[in-house]
């Protein structure tokens, strides 16, 4: 009987989405195989009766110190969680949680004002949403038209019955950057705790947490090329958060976070942090450096416009995280944009909401039309990233739009 014909493998795209996801590097990989089998640290870190979990203890502590030397804070205002998601729920639902109980129990009426944007990540926007559900009432600000927020927009939005705010650094979508500093120093002034999901810039941007305003900050080692479904929220000592458990059971981490520690991913967290912090500069140059290839480029294609700049003239008018770039294509039928461009693996918003067919929420809150927003693509560029690459995306996204044009 004959053998079946076995199919060559497809031409893999050009992978432009490293907002989404980026690959481990193998310097990471190495760190968590290490913990892995009978002759690795594979022991549970909460085993303090022998040596097994004595090198798990130490390796998870190892990778926390290096976590926090790379974002500026003391090793004892990090805590594991299974990622940004759930760094997020117990940064909002577990503070305003909490301080409603602390308020209650002390015979005071709780804060219960929130404030956030539209443009969040949905992590936070769902939390927000639950939040109302449990008798909080919400702020959502609209952004400006590169997707970011002023201090004086969120001055105008604070009470006194403000207890929390929640504003991304970049956005996750545009790769457009607040000004984190301002807004937790305008927050802190009207007594309100800030909270920053910076999943999207953490390892990507120098963060000095020590020196910061900023209370609860989400943190996640898979945009910085280390692994999935582990993270870490830094919550700042001085403030003696009453932070409430989300997940309970085992008293892990200082009791705020129930679970087994997952020592592997933590220990690759650990290093991948360490090494962004070493390498950031020369990443950002090269990293940069595509992104001018690749906006160069764009800008030759009729009817392209980028998206998240106040100026689009300008690149200067908006700080900019230096791999995203949001550009959309004006009289093309969208919908069939992203299924025609099978060379690029790239997208139109976050990977979190891509299945839905709506088109992507941040762009339309920024002002462009459904048709538009649906025309549009995130081109995430990463340190694997070659200048063939970029070129090679670019002549597949000439012809795809220009084909779209004509059909």
């Amino acid at each position: 009987m004959a053998s079946p014909k076995t199919k060559a493998p497809l031409a893999r795209p050009i992978y432009l989405d490293n907002a989404a996801s980026t690959p481990m590097d193998e310097r990471v990989i190495a760190a968590m195989v290490a913990c892995l089998g009978a002759s690795g640290t594979f022991g549970n870190s909460a085993s303090k009766d022998h040596v097994y979990g004595w090198e798990a203890a130490e390796l998870v502590e190892a990778a926390r110190d290096a976590i926090a030397s790379a974002v500026g804070c003391s090793p004892l205002e990090l805590i594991f969680t299974s990622g940004a998601t759930e760094s997020n729920n117990l940064a909002l639902r577990g503070l305003c949680l909490g301080l409603k109980e602390q308020a209650l129990a002390a015979g005071n009426a709780p804060r219960t004002h929130i404030v956030t944007t539209t443009v969040e990540h949905k992590a936070v926007l769902e939390c927000c949403e639950q939040l109302e559900h449990e008798g909080f009432r919400v702020t959502y600000l609209k952004p400006r038209c590169d997707g970011t927020v002023t201090p004086d927009m969120l001055a105008a939005a604070l009470t006194p019955d403000t207890c929390l705010v929640s504003i991304s650094q970049a956005n996750s979508v545009l790769g457009s950057l607040n000004d984190m500093e301002a807004l937790a120093q305008i927050a802190r002034s009207a007594g309100a705790y800030y909270h920053s999901d910076c999943a999207q810039s953490n390892g990507l941007l120098d963060l000095d947490l020590a020196h910061s305003a900023v209370s609860m900050v989400t943190l996640t080692p898979e945009k910085i090329y280390g692994p999935k479904g582990v993270g870490a929220l830094y919550l700042r000592r001085a403030d003696n958060l009453p932070i409430k458990p989300m997940i309970v059971g085992g008293g892990h981490e200082k009791g705020l976070r129930g679970g087994t520690l997952a020592t592997h991913q933590i220990a690759a967290m650990g290093k991948a942090f360490e090494l962004m912090a070493k390498e950031r500069a020369a990443v950002t140059t090269h990293v940069s450096a595509l992104r001018d290839q690749l906006i160069a480029g764009l800008k030759q294609i009729p009817n392209a416009q980028l998206n998240g700049y106040l100026d689009p003239n300008d690149l200067s008018s908006t700080p900019h995280l230096p791999g995203i770039v949001s550009v959309s294509f004006t009289g093309i039928n969208g919908q069939y944009l992203l299924p025609s461009l099978r060379q690029v693996a790239c997208s139109t918003g976050s990977a979190c909401s891509s299945k839905e067919l709506k088109p992507s929420y941040v762009l339309t809150e920024i002002g462009l039309s459904d048709d538009l927003a649906r025309a549009s693509l995130r081109l995430s560029i990463g340190r694997f990233t070659t200048a063939e690459d970029i070129s090679a995306a670019l002549a597949a996204i000439t012809t795809t739009v220009a084909a779209l044009k004509t059909a």
